[in-house]
């Protein structure tokens, strides 16, 4: 007889450089620019040219992972850079409605092979870029949380292109084509500020107008505990009971006690007297 062993569970890992920063609402995020991208390619492409691109999952995380067969643009403003890449089959299949099919090979020659890249193609890029960088800037301006979009939309100036670092921030959004049977990637890379300015965008808006109800104590003071106590009995001899003043200290042994949330018990600890206060002390988990 064989034994099975049970499917072990995925388990996340955690990177420590995103502890404390809404991470967790990063996919609601990715979830509305995927509304403002799919709105650009239904203005700027299939209406104009009769296309059908149509856009699939967009995730955001930092990524170690660089897309190939793209080239890179990059934009910046007084805020940071965003770059911004659209895989090479894509950006052809738009050229291709933009202008008309390339001509076709002859027979003999590898018909599968890419075109040549051209300075239309790298214009045609360029000016896609700039679109889908700016939609990705409101987006980030204009949250709901945050009220109505600003007033005049973040204004970018091109810049060098490169490959972004590994392990930057990485927004991938799936597009197909069914018409002409194209599928590829839409890629952002942002940099340190940008970032932090969508994190902080992302965080809770805090009620300034609510009143404060620590009165600036030290968080030990405003932490609440509720102490169970147990009646401790210990047997002392008559002639020591007899001379026992006020203050003296008996000495007694105590075990462990039980720390726990709600009614979720989390750990063990020791019960100690220090200078006439007691103490939970040798913490220890709950396995």
């Amino acid at each position: 007889m064989t034994e099975r062993s049970a499917p072990r569970a995925q388990v996340e890992i955690l990177d420590p450089r995103t502890l404390g920063r809404p991470v967790h609402l990063l996919k609601s995020f990715a979830a509305l620019f995927r509304e403002d991208l799919a709105e650009v390619f239904r203005g700027s492409l299939n209406r104009r040219y009769r296309a059908s691109f149509q856009l699939g999952e967009v995730s955001i995380r930092q990524s170690d992972s660089l897309p190939g067969r793209c080239r890179w643009f990059a934009y910046t403003n007084e805020i940071g850079r965003i770059g911004v890449a659209l895989e090479r089959q894509v950006l052809l299949c738009v050229l291709d409605y933009r202008y008309g099919p390339h001509e076709t090979k002859q027979e003999g020659e590898a018909s599968r092979a890419a075109p040549r890249e051209t300075s239309t193609e790298e214009r045609l890029a360029a000016m896609l870029g700039r679109q889908f960088v700016s939609a990705l800037a409101e987006r980030i301006e204009w949250l709901p949380e945050h009220g109505a979009a600003p007033e005049i939309p973040p204004q970018f100036s091109e810049a060098p292109g490169q490959t972004p670092r590994p392990g930057a921030w990485m927004i991938r959004a799936e597009i197909r084509e069914p018409t002409r049977g194209v599928e590829g990637a839409l890629w952002f890379s942002l940099d340190d500020a940008w970032i932090q300015r969508l994190l902080s965008r992302l965080a809770p808006v805090r009620d300034a107008t609510r009143p404060r109800t620590d009165n600036g104590k030290p968080f030990p003071t405003r932490l609440q505990l509720t102490l169970v106590a147990r009646l401790l009995e210990t047997e002392l001899p008559l002639g020591r009971l007899l001379d026992t003043r006020v203050g003296d200290v008996i000495p007694v042994s105590m075990g462990t006690t039980d720390v726990l949330i709600d009614d979720s018990r989390l750990f063990t600890a020791r019960v100690a007297e220090h200078k006439g206060k007691l103490c939970l002390t040798a913490f220890e988990d709950v396995e």
